[in-house]
């Protein structure tokens, strides 16, 4: 398995860093885990056909996660993609189609089949990725009632299976506690290192994980942190380099 960390950016953005996105290759297939704004350049970049994309899977709904997406589709049109596109959301999933014709990239007008397929049916669809509820958006309950909103406030975390170690991307989390039954089996961890309180990220030194990629705005007390315990378990992870399992 091959993964290339396309951005490491949190939602404030940051010169000399990307929005949320990563790219895997395993086993044949290759996947888009988020798709922020720049990832389509950042794919360009580093050499990635993206007519070889076989799923697009955005963990929840926040810009720096997904506003990526409706460019890529558009750029597959203009190239003239025929393989067919799954793209898994977490929740709204008519909505979500609704706003490609909204954007004038009218399905009908696709020299291929896009797919707008909600979460609980990824596995089955690509039984190498496996999603995980997280703990992300619970904070926005009190606006959400209050207002009425048909949000659901649905957040996953992605595994990812190959036949030695797998892979996982926390996505943005509330805590490390919410995706630690996700662990067993996983090599190396991708994890939201800006949301979490620390000792939330310290805890992991607790787990079986080999490898742990903090993303997602590192703070500096964490960084100094880690650095004094001087645990190697621990890495920044650096756009654009890949991590092969």
């Amino acid at each position: 398995m091959q993964i290339r960390i396309l951005g490491t950016g949190s939602g404030l953005p940051e010169l000399g860093k990307h929005l949320s996105s990563v790219h895997v290759n395993c086993r044949g297939k290759q996947y888009l885990l988020d798709c922020g704004e720049g990832s389509i350049y950042q794919l360009l970049r580093y050499g990635v056909d993206v007519n070889d994309l076989d799923a697009v899977v955005i963990t929840h709904f926040h810009p720096d996660h997904v506003a990526g997406v409706f460019m890529l589709v558009q750029m597959l049109y203009l190239q003239g993609r025929s393989k067919d596109l799954s793209i898994f959301i977490p929740e709204r999933t008519e909505e979500f189609e609704g706003l490609f014709s909204m954007f004038y990239t009218f399905p009908e007008r696709l020299c291929f089949r896009l797919t707008i397929l909600p979460m609980a049916e990824l596995n089955s669809k690509f039984p190498d990725l496996q999603a995980w509820p997280n703990d992300h958006l619970l904070g926005y309950s009190d606006v959400i009632q209050k207002h009425k909103y048909p949000n659901q406030m649905k957040a996953f975390s992605i595994q990812v299976h190959d036949d030695k170690y797998d892979f996982a991307y926390s996505s943005d989390i509330g805590s490390t506690d919410s995706i630690a039954p996700m662990f067993e089996g996983v090599h190396t961890l991708l994890v939201d290192a800006g949301h979490p309180a620390p000792e939330q990220i310290y805890k992991l030194q607790n787990s079986k994980l080999k490898r742990i990629l903090l993303t997602h705005g590192v703070s500096p007390v964490l960084l100094r942190e880690l650095v004094k315990q001087e645990n190697a378990l621990y890495e920044e992870a650096i756009e654009g380099i890949i991590y092969n399992l």
